[in-house]
């Protein structure tokens, strides 16, 4: 399938992510079919459909609110959604080019819709699952054909947010990782490649940050108001222009090494010791950018064109944010 060719896509899965990603794909104006895979009644599913449709209408009509689409832009991209019934699986899945699957977070619920989407899609079909907690490699041994089979995590909202976790198993064919990352790159989403690996990244670096701010509401260190009034303030905006490992580089090495090493100490947490990699970049002089060498290599680079990119978008992202003071002086 070439980038100009329209794919047929099925979001199999009427719930939540199922609604936001019929919504992502019809936004970028390519047709997707809603289809529900749960049994119901006649009466029901018209429910669920006006539902549905309900939703997603009004997650337009907000953007729209803002300036980001034109009603008459809302109304062609609702025409764009099909939204069908388990009874037609069938005949939807046998010409489905993309299936993501969008059931709830159970073993049982993913054997099942796998089972059933892996038979009545073609072969060359790419299906995926939407799942934060099962490995590409559990859930590859429900579908048939695994080798077209991988794991693409949105974050909530679907509709908005860019990033989506895309991971695929040892056995999976790199053909269809590449058609599922120029898919997603096709329609806006920014695509980023992980390995089966448990909490993938973001719910991995999330999981971290939530638990420590409850331990430090626990102890005593701060309300809940102060951290998060940090975290908007300070940890967010951060790291909305700068990655984590980018900014490690920018400071430099050392400072994890050793504020690393000291929080581990001082909290008794090895968790927070820095990994043995660090001390052997601190060995090697690969300190960041001040040695031309962290993370990243920056021999190359106009180092200082970078920093001032870099800079500017901070301006740009705190100014919008309404936290960039004005000046006091006249």
């Amino acid at each position: 399938m070439t980038p100009a060719e329209t794919p047929n896509v099925v979001a199999a899965g009427a719930g939540r992510m199922g609604r936001g990603i019929a919504h992502l794909f019809a936004y970028a104006g390519l047709p997707v079919t809603l289809l529900d895979l749960k049994d119901r009644s006649g009466a029901d599913f018209t429910a669920l459909e006006r539902q549905a449709r309900a939703e997603i209408e009004a997650n337009m009509a907000f953007l729209a609110s803002l300036g980001v689409m034109t009603p008459s832009q809302v109304q062609g991209a609702l025409a764009l959604i099909q939204v069908r019934p388990a009874a037609d699986a069938a005949p939807i899945l046998c010409r489905a080019d993309f299936v993501i699957e969008c059931l709830p977070e159970t073993k049982e619920a993913k054997r099942l819709a796998l089972g059933l989407i892996g038979t009545r899609a073609p072969a060359t079909a790419i299906i995926t699952s939407t799942t934060s907690t099962f490995l590409v490699t559990e859930l590859q041994q429900f579908i048939a054909h695994p080798a077209r089979f991988l794991n693409t995590h949105f974050l909530n909202p679907a509709f908005l947010i860019p990033l989506v976790e895309v991971s695929a198993g040892p056995d999976t064919d790199e053909s269809a990782v590449q058609r599922t990352l120029d898919l997603f790159t096709r329609i806006g989403k920014v695509p980023v490649r992980c390995s089966a690996s448990p909490g993938y990244i973001i719910p991995r670096l999330q999981a971290l940050l939530m638990s420590e701010a409850a331990r430090m509401v626990a102890e005593g260190v701060a309300t809940a108001e102060e951290i998060d009034r940090a975290v908007t303030h300070g940890f967010g905006p951060r790291y909305a222009t700068l990655g984590v490992l980018e900014f490690i580089d920018w400071g430099g090495v050392d400072i994890l090494h050793h504020g690393g090493n000291y929080l581990a100490r001082a909290l008794d947490s090895p968790r927070h010791a820095p990994p043995a990699s660090v001390a052997q970049m601190m060995a090697d002089g690969r300190r960041g950018m001040r040695e031309g060498q962290g993370y990243y290599d920056y021999r190359d680079r106009d180092v200082v064109a970078y920093q001032r990119e870099k800079l500017s978008r901070f301006v740009t992202l705190l100014r919008s944010l309404g936290q960039l003071p004005a000046p006091g002086v006249k």
